[in-house]
């Protein structure tokens, strides 16, 4: 099971969030932040653990939860780890819950790429989300033992499968 934790501001578009319930993925459960870029509004999604970045459009809500646990996958699936550690994550998206902000040092995160899917779409770049989503994933971050969300990402990963074969 995995907990998408949202801003106040998209969770008021989405409903009420759910009862807390542990994440079941090595990577723990994910953020999401509504950027309102006229015409579009999309939502930037961040793992907690690794800072990995997808960005989804919200509309419509109803269908946002399946579109973000679809494109977290499809970036799980581009870690360089073992296939069990990648199946042992994806398995965690069976279920997808809403509920709220818990980490503000992700919240602070998941702000500072805000401004930059902003500036990325104010650049007139191609508004390729999957593209946008692997450039945040490049992003150095100073919170990471790694420092990109991407090698952070495959260290959780290799650690959780280096446990599994010792144990």
């Amino acid at each position: 099971m995995v907990t998408l934790r949202c801003t106040e501001r998209l969770r008021s578009r989405l409903g009420a969030p759910e009862p807390e319930a542990a994440a079941t993925g090595i990577l723990g459960d994910w953020y999401a932040k509504l950027v309102a870029m006229r015409p579009r509004q999309l939502a930037v999604c961040v793992n907690e653990r690794s800072l990995l970045c997808v960005v989804v459009p919200v509309a419509p809500a109803n269908g946002l939860l399946q579109r973000f646990a679809a494109a977290a996958r499809r970036r799980i699936e581009q870690i360089p780890a073992s296939a069990a550690a990648r199946q042992q994550e994806l398995d965690a998206f069976a279920a997808v819950h809403l509920g709220r902000t818990a980490s503000r040092s992700v919240v602070s995160s998941m702000n500072q790429f805000g401004y930059a899917v902003t500036a990325w779409l104010e650049a007139e770049r191609e508004e390729d989300l999957d593209e946008l989503g692997l450039w945040l994933c490049d992003t150095p971050c100073t919170t990471l033992p790694a420092v990109w969300p991407w090698r952070e990402a495959e260290r959780l990963l290799g650690e959780a499968s280096a446990s599994a074969d010792s144990g």
